[in-house]
């Protein structure tokens, strides 16, 4: 099967890179052509990329930094991302050459142009801006900006925003699109740059700190508030839960001791058992195992499992009781 359709896996589709090109310091931008039968994805959304590195599939979700019409007519989809010096898949990237294929997953998310009759407040951080380019790649294609105002505030480091070709393209081909290039050493916080526009629907994305600057200010004023923002998602403190405890795990014939504030992903590592992960974020699901006994909560829902045999995700699942799973 390798032969006749290399990188092929159950579950999965396969994309051709294009190019790998350095945008900045640590940023990259990644072209891919998808097969063809890779759905159609809506400016916003985002993918989870497989790589293979030293043998080992290793999975991380990015978010497409181009249109559906982009991909329409030019069979292709963009990824920009920043590279982290100690990351399990960016360090890796530079290193895909023309051709190779990798895996990708279906379009998932729900961040995407809002269907709202009101202008629109777009807020980034950092590599935050790759859905707002999307969102306006299809914007300008589709008239959209003909009736809605939209604004831009793009925050990154001096020297390291992104992308400033096709902002400028944009704002050229449309009067009804605006933008501001800002950086928190220059121009302040964010909060400083939000109090005139509280008529308009506003989206961000970008850093959490960022996130809850935005929100905060936002239910000051009663402002509508979309937000996409990828980070790992945080542990449920010991004031959450009942108390700081600790169970058995029994995995594969091994026992190992467990506590219930933090996932068993992170404490199967720190015990350096063998474990399949990607994402660690509950999205791309391969660290999903079976729970043969026992009760788990999620850290995204804090809802608990019943003792009986189910499929878990290891990075969303905390201890509850004594456990034993099947790797």
């Amino acid at each position: 099967m390798q032969q006749v359709r290399p990188a092929w896996r159950d579950g999965y589709f396969r994309a051709r890179v294009v190019t790998v090109k350095k945008l900045s310091t640590d940023m990259l931008e990644v072209l891919l052509i998808p097969e063809r039968s890779w759905p159609t994805h809506v400016a916003g959304q985002h993918i989870a990329l497989t790589i293979e590195i030293n043998g080992r599939l290793t999975t991380r979700v990015f978010t497409i930094a181009s249109g559906a019409n982009t991909r329409q007519k030019e069979k292709q989809i963009c990824l920009v991302t920043k590279v982290k010096a100690q990351g399990a898949l960016t360090p890796y990237l530079h290193s895909c050459v023309p051709n190779q294929w990798v895996n990708i997953s279906a379009p998932m998310g729900e961040f995407i142009w809002p269907k709202v009759e009101k202008p629109l407040l777009m807020i980034a951080g950092g590599s935050g801006i790759t859905p707002f380019i999307a969102m306006l790649d299809d914007a300008v294609n589709n008239a959209q900006l003909n009736h809605t105002p939209v604004h831009l505030l793009y925050f990154a480091k001096p020297d390291e925003h992104v992308l400033l070709n096709e902002l400028s393209a944009f704002s050229q081909r449309c009067e009804h699109f605006t933008y501001d290039i800002l950086s928190k050493q220059k121009d302040g916080d964010v909060e400083a740059h939000l109090c005139n526009f509280a008529n308009a629907h506003w989206l961000v994305c970008g850093p959490h700190a960022m996130f809850e600057q935005v929100e905060s200010y936002a239910n000051t004023i009663n402002v509508p508030v979309s937000s996409e923002h990828f980070a790992a998602l945080p542990v449920l403190s010991s004031s959450s839960l009942s108390q700081s405890e600790t169970y058995s795990l029994v995995h594969n014939g091994q026992s190992l001791t467990v506590d219930n504030q933090q996932t068993l992903l992170i404490q199967l590592q720190q015990a350096e058992q063998p474990v399949t992960y990607g994402c660690g974020m509950g999205i791309c699901h391969q660290c999903q195992c079976v729970k043969k006994r026992g009760v788990v909560r999620d850290t995204r829902t804090g809802e608990l499992s019943d003792s009986a045999e189910q499929l878990i995700q290891l990075c969303v699942s905390q201890a509850v009781t004594d456990l034993e799973i099947q790797l």
